[in-house]
């Protein structure tokens, strides 16, 4: 009689290692991408994402230490797939190779250069020179999902605002980007002076600064919308290190400066 192979099993018979007979997928690391953007190192507490080939069981990733494993770092997956595995960087990681673990079997990654965590651009939040909470009416900061990092690689923090409610400059600076984007919708980057940069993202309509304007902490941007990829009403507020966003820098968790600067506005009422 012939059989007909299911397609679970025939996906079964291209795995390419065999332990006590049974036939096992060993996973394979292609390459890196770093929530920087960079391809072959990333900071410490940034998320970084390996590509390659049976990823989805992945269990662990181990960041290899040199004095073997006594500073080997483990981390779970924040997300997997086929062929992506999301991690973050641990805090004591070191530069090496990595370790991708499945329930049957494990392979070791190409080098990654594991760089110190970026500290947040120092910025005033009181005085002539302070910056201004860049949501100018009620808002909160949402739950983990809105978060930095936010299990999907999330490279700011959501402000969650109805539609319409002003945007403005937190810092001051120079205008480098305003334009849409399918993901980022209606969206303004500022590089202030000491060259970090903040973005805002998801306006309801596009900024009302353009590319090279110099702006004052407090000067409207636009106002709170959806546009892009973005479920509900928020801002998407982002902050990077000099050389700034996209162009070198890194991106760094704002909620702390946030908090500060809302606190702020409420002790002015």
């Amino acid at each position: 009689m012939l059989l007909v192979a299911s397609a679970s099993a025939q996906a079964h018979s291209v795995r390419s290692a065999r332990t006590g007979g049974a036939s096992v997928a060993v996973p394979k690391v292609k390459s890196f991408k770093c929530g920087t953007g960079e391809t072959k190192r990333c900071p410490r507490g940034s998320i970084l994402r390996l590509s390659g080939e049976y990823l989805r069981d992945t269990s662990t990733v181990i960041f290899l230490g040199r004095r073997g494993k006594r500073d080997d770092r483990r981390v779970k997956p924040t997300a997997a797939s086929p062929h992506r595995v999301l991690v973050e960087v641990p805090s004591r990681a070191r530069s090496g190779r990595l370790r991708v673990v499945s329930d049957d079997s494990s392979a070791t990654s190409p080098r990654l250069r594991v760089l110190p965590k970026p500290t947040p651009p120092p910025i005033p939040t009181t005085g002539p020179l302070a910056a201004i909470f860049p949501v100018q009416g009620d808002h909160d900061f949402g739950t983990a999902v809105n978060a930095f990092g936010g299990g999907r690689n999330h490279k700011g923090q959501d402000i969650l605002a109805d539609c319409g409610t002003p945007v403005v400059a937190a810092v001051a600076g120079t205008v480098t980007l305003a334009k849409y984007q399918s993901r980022a919708g209606n969206y303004t980057v500022i590089q202030s002076k000491d060259d970090a940069s903040q973005a805002y993202m998801h306006m309801r309509a596009p900024a009302i600064v353009k590319k090279g304007d110099r702006v004052v902490a407090g000067q409207p941007l636009g106002v709170v919308g959806q546009t892009g990829r973005a479920s509900a009403c928020h801002l998407h507020f982002e902050l990077w290190t000099a050389p700034g966003w996209y162009t070198g820098g890194a991106p760094v968790d704002p909620l702390e400066l946030l908090k500060a600067l809302d606190a702020s506005a409420a002790q002015r009422k």
